[in-house]
């Protein structure tokens, strides 16, 4: 719980302390799903019963299918919204 807690913290620090929303998704993806995963490895492993296992599963599930939408609409709407740094990419994909 305590390692599930630290990477919630990072991502937090990390949605926080970057620039633009395209440098602050990685942050916000990347560790605050391991840290759900693990506090709710955590929490089926302190109840030890079957029951807990499919309560949290649905929640993990949903939490690694989400994630990538909304990070990818967050990307679109910085890029919609030129809430980004154009120097920071090496190749802008969306330019016509």
């Amino acid at each position: 719980m305590l390692v599930a807690a630290a990477l919630s913290l990072g991502a937090a620090v990390g949605i926080v302390r970057f620039r633009d929303p395209l440098v602050r998704l990685h942050a916000m993806a990347k560790p605050q799903v391991l840290g759900l995963a693990l506090a709710l490895a955590a929490i089926v492993v302190a109840v030890w019963t079957w029951t807990a296992f499919w309560v949290v599963l649905p929640v993990l599930v949903f939490q690694l299918f989400l994630v990538p939408v909304s990070t990818h609409m967050i990307a679109r709407a910085g890029l919609r919204s030129n809430d980004y740094r154009h120097e920071d990419l090496l190749v802008d994909d969306t330019e016509d």
